[in-house]
């Protein structure tokens, strides 16, 4: 059961990020873009290759853009409410 918390946990902290990547698009990229030049410089280069891929793809989901294929008709599903806190 404490996996289920976990994951609830965590799915909430992603919604919230995601909400406030969207109401602050600059500085979400800006984000993005120090952390990944941070990985990119400790591992001397290594996987620049893979790290500029998740950085286009952070940014296309924090920032709301759609990826071809993830909608139908050019509807956009609703986003996820949060879990509930079970806490209680």
């Amino acid at each position: 059961m404490a996996k289920f918390k976990n994951a609830a946990l965590m799915l909430t902290a992603a919604e919230g990020a995601r909400q406030w990547a969207k109401n602050n698009p600059d500085k979400a990229n800006d984000y993005v873009e120090k952390a990944t030049g941070f990985i990119d410089q400790r591992t001397k280069g290594k996987y620049h290759k893979q790290l500029d891929g998740l950085s286009r793809t952070m940014k296309k989901n924090l920032l709301g853009d759609t990826i071809k294929g993830s909608t139908v008709h050019g509807d956009v599903p609703p986003s996820p409410r949060p879990f509930p806190d079970v806490r209680a």
